[in-house]
């Protein structure tokens, strides 16, 4: 699995963090069933001229490098369009990338478009399958007005990117919209793989929501062929978990690439603004912390299907076995700068820290330190260090209720045992442990017969419980 790499600044569409954003309009000549900002949410659909200048000047004194106008469909204001473009590349932007249909782009307009300064064009280009496309789009005749807008753009030196927002009815058809751009598109080189959403009139069409099962099938051999021709396909924010024909190439989802290069905690895109979340399946996962998971809907109207995690985590103390994905730091008391500095070297997705003790004072260091996962091997019962431990990992659990699910730190307890352990203490620790908040209990032993008092434990509440195998007593 590759990590994130950066992605040239001239590709600004590869990530909605280099962007200045300027919807000209909201009003569209396409009825498209799953846009997910329909002009029906908006009041005011068209603001006035001074106001979109007011945003490209805004953008300038930022010192923007790209701009995005957007809708709605901004060619519907011709007039008002090329005059803004013109504005922001006089000030300083120095790429206009405008998202559009291009239905309604003729070759004489796209030549103007050129002249003002667009550099690029992102097209919704939904389907190469004419029937296909018209549905999505909501506009018979779309099909073709599309590919005339595309060609004109192209041949007025404008770059055309594509972004095919996948539906239910079209999953199964992504290697062969693939093969078809390289063939009547092959002036196009990049393509956004966005997905339907449930947000918009999405919301109300929930059956457009492909099916991620299938898409883990067909976007694996869509980046296969897009190879094979030269075509750059990139996961947006839009598109899909990462476990869904993305996590063998993180740097080619944007979230994953965001969480990488901004500090993962600190990352807006990867918080989602609540409009995703991980889910059961997503727990092991070892590319937890570079993906947003699913819309909330996707886990009610597809249950989850095709969310498997690619990667597992392997814990620390799991004998003979090393995790792809993921750095372990042994801890050996509190967090010094040399220890914080080790941890902050790391660059796995998972980056766990395998300690002896964990100290309640402690546990706001750990949390803002890169660590995602804690082991904590307990291989003392006495009460004050049981109670020590425990104090901190209910500390922890609080903490983590304020933060987005992939961004908490986890925390496995694991209470190593000798031939001595008495088990009813061994028994009363667990249970303690379990009903702290914690993501799971293990008891770890070379000793086969414990596992006969972990099964008799299992199934009463709380957090997981499991027996660990180890081939010897090992301090971390």
């Amino acid at each position: 699995m590759s990590e994130v790499t950066d992605i040239p600044e001239e590709r600004g569409e590869a990530s909605h963090r280099t962007k200045g954003l300027l919807r000209l309009t909201m009003a569209c000549n396409e009825r498209c069933p799953f846009c997910n900002v329909p002009a029906e949410d908006y009041d005011v659909l068209t603001p006035p001229m001074d106001e979109a200048e007011a945003e490209v000047d805004r953008f300038i004194a930022e010192g923007a490098q790209t701009l995005t106008i957007s809708g709605g469909e901004p060619t519907l204001l011709k007039k008002r369009l090329l005059p803004l473009v013109e504005r922001a590349r006089s000030g300083g932007i120095r790429f206009v990338e405008i998202q559009t249909n291009a239905t309604l782009i003729t070759p004489a307009y796209a030549q103007r478009m050129a002249e003002a300064g667009v550099t690029s064009a992102f097209v919704s280009f939904l389907s190469h399958v004419k029937a296909e496309h018209d549905r999505l789009a909501g506009l018979e005749g779309a099909y073709e007005k599309c590919l005339a807008g595309m060609d004109a753009l192209m041949e007025a030196g404008i770059r055309v990117t594509l972004n095919p927002v996948t539906a239910h009815g079209t999953a199964r058809l992504l290697p062969d919209f693939i093969d078809f751009v390289a063939a009547r598109l092959p002036g196009v080189d990049f393509i956004s793989l966005s997905a339907v959403q449930p947000h918009g009139r999405g919301r109300d069409n929930a059956e457009l929501l492909p099916d991620y099962a299938v898409l883990r099938e067909t976007v694996p051999e869509a980046r296969r062929r897009a190879a094979g021709h030269g075509i750059e396909l990139v996961n947006p924010y839009c598109g899909l978990p990462a476990c869904v024909g993305w996590s063998d190439d993180l740097s080619r989802s944007v979230e994953a690439f965001e969480a990488s290069a901004g500090g993962w905690r600190e990352t807006r895109g990867i918080d989602n603004v609540g409009n995703k979340s991980q889910g059961k399946p997503c727990e092991d996962c070892a590319v937890r912390t570079r993906c947003g998971g699913a819309w909330h809907a996707y886990w009610t109207v597809r249950n989850g299907a095709g969310i498997m995690p690619p990667l597992r985590k392997v814990e620390p103390w799991t004998a003979g076995q090393d995790g792809e994905a993921q750095d372990v730091v042994r801890i050996a008391g509190s967090p010094t700068a040399l220890v914080l500095e080790e941890i902050a070297a790391c660059t796995a997705p998972t980056v766990w820290g395998w300690m002896t003790s964990l100290r309640a004072e402690e546990v706001p260091r750990w949390v803002q330190s890169r660590l995602t996962d804690l082991a904590v091997e307990v291989d003392d019962l006495t009460p004050e260090i049981l109670k020590e431990t425990l104090r901190a990992a209910r500390r922890l659990a609080r903490i983590n209720q304020t933060l987005m699910p992939q961004q908490r730190l986890r925390v496995l307890v694991g209470f190593r045992v000798a031939p001595a352990t008495n088990p009813r203490a061994l028994a009363s620790a667990v249970s303690l442990a379990r009903s702290l908040g914690v993501d799971g209990v293990r008891v770890l032993s070379a000793d086969r017969r414990w596992k006969r008092l972990v099964q008799s434990l299992e199934a009463s509440p709380g957090a997981p419980l499991s027996f660990v195998l180890t081939d010897a007593p090992e301090s971390c």
